[in-house]
């Protein structure tokens, strides 16, 4: 059925659903589970509904090496700091922080890949570092000054590493994303075990509602992701990413009283123009995509 929808609206879909990922978070603060508790249980479902996945493509999961097991580590530790965020801090400030990505991702392209680093890649940097210190600019120095702030830029650090490593060891998208369920899973459960939340498995009525926002909007949203991502070219899929911020705006306007005035409108112009200007330079080559789409 999936293959009869363009793979555009596909992942359009599914960065809109990612810009709204906030939403089911915070709604399951109510379950009483800690912030890291509720991290461990989500990924705890996703990685045991990954388990097959896995061992389906255990070659080339075998086959992936140290570049996959760096990548799936960032990527791991990523997912729990981007969460943290969206718990801790302001749903714009965060998501905007984190689209600082492409800046981190460019830098480590040419540091580590060698890619070049042209006019319309410096100009993407200069926007986006340009848009965040706008949007920190309310104290001096312009630097974040809330957990969920230095999280956010962290998630977005982590995930450019992540796709960094991924690149150069030409990383199965589908491996990749299972294991760093797995790595993630882990990591919280370390923190549990080690940190002041309880670490007794929650109820069945606690852990229902966790298991059923894992299991019906983390993964289809990170599958649709991962089948849309297949089949474009870099570039239009960073474009249609660029929804999530979009998302995230609109829907924290609408549903929090959190902040969004002149300078976080500023920020986010500037941060949306680094992604787009680094989005529509990136080429590839169309037998690349049709092998990664395999």
């Amino acid at each position: 059925m999936i293959r009869r929808v363009s793979p555009a609206t596909v992942v359009a879909v599914s960065a809109v659903f990612w810009g709204l990922w906030w939403l089911p978070l915070r709604s399951l603060d109510a379950t009483g589970l800690g912030p890291m508790a509720l991290n461990l249980w989500l990924y705890v479902v996703a990685a045991l509904a990954l388990l097959p996945v896995l061992w389906a493509l255990r070659t080339k999961a075998l086959a992936g090496g140290p570049a996959l097991l760096l990548s799936a580590g960032l990527f791991g530790i990523a997912i729990l700091a981007w969460n943290g965020a969206l718990q801790t801090g302001e749903v714009v400030r965060v998501t905007l922080l984190f689209f600082l990505m492409p800046v981190w991702a460019t830098v480590l392209g040419r540091l580590f890949l060698a890619e070049p680093m042209g006019g319309r890649r410096i100009a993407a940097i200069c926007f986006g570092v340009g848009g965040a210190l706008v949007l920190l600019a309310e104290a001096w120095p312009p630097v974040p000054k809330a957990l969920g702030d230095w999280l956010g830029l962290l998630s977005g650090m982590l995930f450019a590493g992540s796709a960094t490593a991924a690149r150069y060891g030409r990383v199965d998208g589908r491996v990749l994303t299972a294991l760093a369920f797995l790595i993630g899973a882990g990591l919280a459960a370390t923190a549990v075990a080690l940190g002041p939340e309880p670490a007794l498995p929650p109820s069945p009525a606690v852990l229902l509602p966790v298991a059923a926002v894992a299991l019906f909007w983390l993964m289809p949203i990170t599958w649709a992701q991962l089948w849309g991502s297949a089949r474009l070219d870099p570039g239009r899929l960073a474009l249609l990413m660029l929804l999530e911020v979009v998302a995230a705006a609109v829907s924290a306007a609408l549903l929090t009283d959190e902040p969004f005035g002149l300078r976080e409108a500023a920020g986010c112009v500037l941060i949306l123009a680094a992604g787009a200007l680094e989005a529509t330079g990136q080429t590839v080559e169309p037998t690349e995509i049709r092998r990664s789409a395999t």
